[in-house]
């Protein structure tokens, strides 16, 4: 059994999840562009830079929801760990009740 400042943490590290996942986002489709850039460069031909940049874009969606789905499961974990029944609540009304746990 999970205490609730391990649920704290966990709903904390959660919130900080989502927001570095933007950012790491837009730097994995900027690796994907500058990737096909590249092969459509090298290869002389605009379509394989074109059929890359789908495939990169494919790979980058699935792994972009998996993510997604993972830290949204992790979520709903720690709030059933602090038994709390509310998940309308903003990130910052979050954090808030957090740091009261974590803090004593």
């Amino acid at each position: 059994m999970a205490t609730k400042k391990e649920g704290a943490k966990r709903l904390l590290d959660t919130l900080d999840s989502t927001d570095k996942l933007r950012t790491r986002l837009g730097f994995a489709l900027g690796q994907g562009l500058v990737l096909s850039l590249f092969i459509g460069y090298f290869t002389d031909e605009w379509r394989f830079g074109f059929a890359a940049l789908l495939v990169f874009g494919l790979l980058i969606q699935f792994a972009f929801e998996r993510m997604k789905n993972s830290i949204e499961a992790s979520r709903l974990e720690a709030l059933s760990q602090l038994g709390w029944k509310e998940d309308t609540l903003s990130d910052e009304e979050y954090r808030t009740r957090i740091t009261k746990i974590l803090n004593g």
